[in-house]
């Protein structure tokens, strides 16, 4: 068995320090505490369980990104953390983002038995995230944020879908296509699933090539309109599973010749900030994301405590926000509809 003389020989420190680290204590410099946790991680060492049990909790949550850092400037991400922070804050709890490694899901389950958190939030989870599979074979409490493993949170996408299409068919379209995220995503699932059932409610069939993986950021958005175009029937509308993504379709519309709400109708998902100040501004489909971060750590706080919520799922409702870019079907598509009748 790895022993902490060895995890502190490993990290060029003493057993002191790494006892600090594993205990929270001290003031110990952030590039230390990094390595000494690297050290556990790649020794997996394990601490004395009852030993640690002996010095009660943490009062801390762990929040695991599986995606890495740049994960934090993204504005959507940066709301669910804001609901987290509130209601850890409200419960006199605090937030530490567990560091990155090659294996992710052995630092999570090692910074937990290190006694440095409670539990922990996985976040951007993915099939089968081999991050919870660990926690929960380790016994770890663990919540995740999407409909992964046993105990989730997230907006509810199917209903986010059904108005989105809604809407879309309330103006007249027939044609409507699908930005989704990266296919290796958990995320991409949930779209395409309530994507192909909203169609489905709408008595539509899919458009042939009218699903393309997106990716997250805005050239993908553009990258992902310009493949959307260039079919041989193009959409008359497409929702996007981000603004983020829509931004880059939106961009590409134009660069194509067309006029975004008149000549093709384009939706986001989230409403973010900057969609209302688009030329024109994004209708979207707004997600609950700080009520999102709120109930996580409630479920989480549960799970510590022994305690049942009512429920260990938790789906919120998103709402539709109606703005400049999408409008009534072209009317040459009209005629063209009705030709077909």
């Amino acid at each position: 068995m790895v022993t902490i003389r060895q995890v502190a020989a490993h990290a060029g420190v003493s057993t002191a320090t790494v006892s600090y680290v594993l205990n929270g204590l001290g003031s110990i410099p952030a590039e230390t505490r990094a390595r000494v946790m690297e050290s556990v991680t790649a020794l997996d060492y394990q601490p004395r369980h009852a030993a640690r049990a002996l010095r009660g909790r943490s009062h801390t949550l762990g929040i695991s990104m599986a995606s890495g850092y740049d994960r934090l400037a993204d504005p959507a991400t940066a709301e669910i953390l804001a609901g987290m922070a509130q209601a850890a804050s409200l419960q006199g709890l605090a937030l530490l983002l567990i560091p990155m490694s090659d294996d992710i899901a052995k630092s999570c389950v090692a910074v937990a038995r290190s006694g440095q958190v409670d539990g922990i939030i996985v976040c951007d989870p993915q099939p089968e995230d081999p991050r919870l599979t660990a926690l929960h074979q380790a016994e770890i409490a663990c919540v995740s944020i999407g409909p992964q493993g046993d105990t989730w949170v997230t907006s509810d996408i199917r209903m986010g879908m059904n108005l989105a299409v809604a809407h879309l068919v309330g103006l007249g379209h027939r044609q409507i296509a699908l930005i989704a995220p990266d296919f290796a995503l958990a995320a991409s699932d949930w779209y395409v699933d309530g994507f192909l059932a909203a169609l489905a409610d709408a008595q539509l069939e899919l458009l042939d090539g009218g699903i393309v993986a997106g990716g997250r950021r805005e050239a993908d958005g553009e990258a992902a309109m310009d493949e959307l175009l260039a079919l041989p029937e193009p959409p008359t509308a497409v929702i996007a599973a981000s603004d983020e993504l829509a931004y880059g379709a939106m961009r590409a519309a134009r660069d194509a010749g067309l006029v975004v709400g008149r000549d093709v109708s384009l939706m986001g998902f989230d409403d973010l900030p900057p969609a209302a100040y688009l030329q024109p501004p994004l209708t979207t489909i707004r997600q609950p994301r700080v009520a999102i971060g709120v109930a996580a750590v409630q479920l989480l706080v549960a799970q510590i405590g022994h305690t049942n919520p009512a429920e260990s799922t938790q789906s919120l409702a998103p709402s539709l926000v109606v703005r400049g870019s999408t409008g009534l079907v072209p009317p040459p598509v009209i005629a063209h509809l009705s030709s077909d009748k």
